[in-house]
């Protein structure tokens, strides 16, 4: 193998192990997301939310493992299972960006869904588990009432401790967290939205330089062995 390929074959070495760690962001972020959305899951209505995240750890495993075989086809210099590697990495790309377009395609819907919900359950909170509901988007997104803790006033009990830090045991308006849930909940939205999209995009760019060494590499290795076959 010539100076020029042996080169490129480090460096697809160097961004399978990139991809790698971009396949573990990826698992990463999706977990977080996860946990997150899962709390809230009440509040997504027809939207089922928690499937971006659920296909970003899909998509961060697969990643991950496919990056590794990448690796291996690299090194052992194997024309099957570098093309092989690249065919997987074209799919995952085109993923990614479906991905990435879905989230920021529906992020809106969502959000304004999540706003709805919340807004019919908080005047709701006769029933337990809509109270619970309620203290559990308070205390996770720090926020305080629909616009702010004067919402409370009009809900005949005191302000509850979700609406403030964790260890105050006298919550009141002074003290509450001054953001509105309607608000916090759709800064959570845009936020994940930015996040699932845009990581997703940086880790198929990374790819797409892998996808374009695992080619010129692949077409090198079945060169030189035509070569020597004559």
């Amino acid at each position: 193998m010539n100076c020029g390929m042996s080169i490129v074959k480090y460096v697809l070495f160097i961004f399978n192990l990139l991809c790698a760690l971009c396949g573990i962001a990826l698992l990463t972020i999706g977990i977080i997301v996860l946990l997150r959305a899962s709390e809230l899951e009440k509040l997504f209505g027809d939207y089922n939310a928690i499937a971006a995240p659920i296909l970003l750890i899909i998509l961060g495993s697969v990643v991950f493992v496919i990056a590794f075989f990448g690796c291996c086809g690299a090194i052992r210099e194997s024309h099957c299972l570098t093309m092989t590697y690249a065919s997987f990495l074209l799919i995952l790309i085109i993923g990614q960006i479906v991905i990435a377009a879905i989230t920021f395609a529906f992020a809106g819907d969502i959000a304004t869904a999540m706003t709805k919900a919340f807004d019919r359950i908080f005047h709701e909170q006769n029933l337990d588990v809509n109270r619970e509901l309620v203290d559990t988007v308070q205390s996770q997104l720090e926020c305080c009432g629909l616009a702010g803790p004067n919402d409370w006033v009009n809900i005949p009990q005191n302000i509850p401790p979700s609406c403030c830090a964790a260890g105050i045991t006298d919550c009141h308006a002074g003290n509450a967290f001054r953001t509105g849930c309607t608000e916090a909940l759709n800064d959570w939205v845009d936020i994940s939205k930015h996040i699932i999209a845009w990581v997703a995009l940086g880790v198929a760019a990374v790819e797409l330089v892998a996808l374009i060494f695992a080619c010129c590499l692949g077409n090198h290795i079945r060169n030189e062995r035509r070569r020597s076959n004559y």
